[in-house]
């Protein structure tokens, strides 16, 4: 439990509760912020994509490093999209959120598994205070081992892309000169 520091004493559960949900709240935040990034990734390659478009049969004639720059701009660009797809499409960390034995107020696999709103409802009026603070710091864990996983996948779409942004410059460069 946190101590206030202040008074000397332990803080009541409810407050505990209360900040468990900040913390819960600013961790979602975070994984809607990966989300949110890896669109601008998916955003900014398609346009590249789009870009180079009208000179495919120019780039497609060329020959040695020309050809390399575009084939090399194509493959960065399509794991970008891939990378950043990852980043977007649901997670699941198996070793962390399937526990048989326990369940959560919180989380919404949980909640609709009480089939019905009175099941659920029975189950809220059942629940111990700590035992519910217990599990909403577990969600955290959860949603913050989530976050985790997407910056981890993000920081590599984001090298793919600024990787696939020099090529694609090359790429205009060659063509303009071809």
């Amino acid at each position: 439990m946190f101590l206030d520091k202040k008074a000397k004493e332990e803080l009541p559960v409810p407050k505990n509760i209360e900040v468990a949900f900040g913390i819960l709240n600013y961790n979602q935040g975070l994984v809607q912020f990966a989300d949110s990034k890896a669109n601008g990734l998916l955003l900014i390659n398609s346009i590249f994509l789009a870009a180079l478009s009208p000179f495919i049969s120019t780039l497609q004639g060329l020959s040695g490093p020309g050809y390399l720059i575009f084939i090399g701009f194509l493959g960065t660009c399509v794991i970008s999209i891939l990378l950043s797809l990852s980043v977007i499409s649901t997670r699941k960390l198996p070793m962390i959120d399937d526990d048989p034995g326990s369940t959560s107020l919180v989380y919404y696999k949980d909640i609709v598994e009480t089939n019905t709103p009175e099941g659920y409802i029975s189950e809220f009026g059942n629940y111990d205070s700590r035992r519910f603070l217990d599990q909403v710091l577990r969600n955290i864990f959860i949603v913050a081992s989530i976050a985790n996983a997407k910056f981890s996948i993000y920081a590599n779409a984001q090298s793919m892309t600024f990787l696939s942004c020099l090529l694609w410059i090359g790429c205009m460069i060659i063509s303009f000169f071809k």
